[in-house]
C-alpha cells in the first residue's frame, strides 16, 4: 500500500517516540520532580545546584531509616522490581529516592546554617524545622492506607536522617579554645599546689608523731591569747616569717592606716615583706652606731690574726643590712625594734610560757598603732617562727543550744 516506514521497524520506532519510557528515563523524571520541590521548599542558593548534581556519601543513619531503605538500593539505581511493592508520591517518586533527595536538602540546608552563621541562629533554626516538617509529611504520604503507625515512623526516620546529617557547625567547626591561664595565674597555681603539699607532709609527720613539742606549744599559747579574744594567724615557715606577720598586722589596721604608717616611714613603695625589709635595714644603716652593738660575734668579718678590727666591724654590720634587706634570712628582735622604731609602732609579741614583750611603748602612747605577734619556739624543724594575731569573736548562743560554745575565728 506504500506506507512508509511500516513493517516491524515502523512499529518500534513508533515504541520507542511515543510508547512507555524506559526503566531509566523513568527515574529521571521523578528526580527532576524532586529538584523543583526542593528548590521551591528549602529555597538554596546558586551553589545548592553544584551539592544537587554530586549527591554526597550517605552518612550512618538509624536501623529504622535504614529499614526504610531495604529495596531501593542506593536510590539512584534501576527500580524496576522495587517500584511493584514500594509506595510512590503524587509525583512518582518512590520511598528509597525520597529518603535520598531528603538526604541532598539535609546537606543544602547545612550550608545555609553555616552561611548565617551565629548572628542568624533563629533564622536557621526555622529553615530546619520547616525542612524536618516537610519531610515527615511527604514520608507520612507514602505510608500504607489504614496504618496506625505510619506517621510516626515518618517523623522518626525524618528526626534520624536529620541527625545523621546535619551537624550545625559541622566536624570541621574550629574547636573552642581552652581560656589560657596567664603567668601570673599559673605562678599562683604553682605556689598555691607547693603550698598544699607542704601541709600535707606537716600533716603526715604530726600524725606520725603524736602531740609533739609543737602541739604542746601552741596549745599553750592559744590560753594565752584566749582571754585576750585573739587567735593565731598562720604564716608560712619561709624565712620572711616575721616581716609577712607585720605586713598582715598593717592589712588590719583601719582604711588608709597602712598607707599613713608607710608614709611616716618615708616608704613610697606599696606594702609588702621585702618593703618592710627595706624600711628595716634603711633605719638600721642610718643608726648603725646603736645597731651595730646586737651584732654578735658570729656575723663580725675577722682579719687574718683572727682579731676583729673596726673597718671590719663595719663591713660585718654592712653585710648584715644587706641580708636584711635582700635575702630571706630570718629576723628577730633586732629588727623588731628597728621596725617599730622606722614605723612608729608598738610591736607585742605573745609566746608560749612567757609574759608579752612590749617594744616601742612610748609611741601607742603617742597614739601610734599596734601591731601583734606571736612568737614559736618550737614550730617547725629549723626552729623559731612569728605568726601573725587576729581577733576571735565569741560565738553567739542561744538557751538550749547544745552545740560547742568554743569562740570561732575571724579569717
Amino acid at each position: 500500500m506504500g506506507r512508509k516506514g511500516g513493517g516491524r521497524a515502523g512499529f518500534m520506532k513508533a515504541n520507542r517516540k511515543g510508547g512507555p519510557a524506559s526503566d531509566e528515563e523513568e527515574e529521571v523524571a521523578p528526580q527532576q520532580a524532586a529538584k523543583a520541590q526542593t528548590q521551591e521548599a528549602a529555597k538554596p542558593t546558586e551553589a545548592s545546584a553544584t551539592a544537587k548534581s554530586e549527591a554526597p556519601a550517605a552518612p550512618a543513619i538509624s536501623k529504622k531509616a535504614a529499614a526504610f531503605l531495604v529495596g531501593s538500593g542506593d536510590g539512584s539505581s534501576d527500580d524496576s522490581d522495587g517500584d511493584e511493592v514500594q509506595d510512590r508520591s503524587a509525583s512518582g517518586e518512590t520511598r528509597g529516592q525520597m529518603v535520598q533527595r531528603h538526604k541532598r536538602e539535609v546537606k543544602i540546608v547545612k550550608e545555609q546554617v553555616k552561611r548565617l552563621g551565629k548572628k542568624g541562629k533563629d533564622e536557621a533554626a526555622k529553615l530546619e524545622s520547616e525542612m524536618k516538617t516537610r519531610h515527615a509529611a511527604e514520608l507520612a504520604s507514602l505510608a500504607p492506607a489504614g496504618g496506625s503507625s505510619g506517621g510516626a515512623e515518618a517523623i522518626a526516620l525524618a528526626d534520624s536522617l536529620y541527625a545523621a546529617t546535619l551537624n550545625v557547625g559541622g566536624d570541621d567547626a574550629a574547636p573552642k579554645k581552652e581560656k589560657k591561664l596567664t603567668k601570673a595565674q599559673q605562678r599562683r597555681e604553682k605556689q598555691a599546689q607547693k603550698d598544699a603539699e607542704r601541709e600535707a607532709r606537716i600533716a603526715a609527720e604530726n600524725a606520725e608523731l603524736g602531740e609533739t613539742e609543737r602541739m604542746v606549744e601552741e596549745k599553750a599559747l592559744k590560753k594565752v591569747l584566749a582571754p585576750l579574744g585573739l587567735g593565731v594567724k598562720d604564716i608560712p615557715p619561709d624565712g620572711h616569717c616575721l616581716y609577712r606577720s607585720l605586713e598582715d598586722q598593717l592589712n588590719r589596721l583601719p582604711e588608709n592606716g597602712a598607707t599613713t604608717v608607710l608614709t611616716a616611714a618615708g616608704c613610697e613603695d606599696e606594702l609588702s615583706f621585702m618593703s618592710l625589709r627595706q624600711i628595716a635595714a634603711e633605719y638600721m644603716r642610718k643608726n648603725a652606731e646603736h645597731f651595730k652593738h646586737f651584732i654578735g660575734d658570729g656575723d663580725l668579718t675577722t682579719t687574718e690574726n683572727g682579731d676583729a678590727s673596726t673597718g671590719d666591724a663595719d663591713t660585718a654590720f654592712e653585710m648584715y643590712c644587706n641580708e636584711v634587706e635582700n635575702t630571706a634570712a630570718w629576723g628577730g628582735h633586732v629588727e623588731i625594734e628597728a621596725l617599730s622604731r622606722a614605723l612608729k609602732s608598738h610591736i607585742q609579741v605573745f609566746s608560749a610560757g612567757m609574759a608579752a614583750v612590749d617594744v616601742g611603748q612610748e609611741f601607742k602612747e603617742q597614739g601610734g598603732p599596734t601591731l601583734q605577734l606571736c612568737y614559736l619556739r618550737h614550730a617547725y624543724g629549723l626552729g623559731e617562727h612569728y605568726n601573725s594575731v587576729k581577733h576571735r569573736p565569741k560565738k553567739v548562743t542561744f538557751e538550749g543550744d547544745s552545740s560547742s560554745s568554743e569562740e570561732e575565728e575571724e579569717e
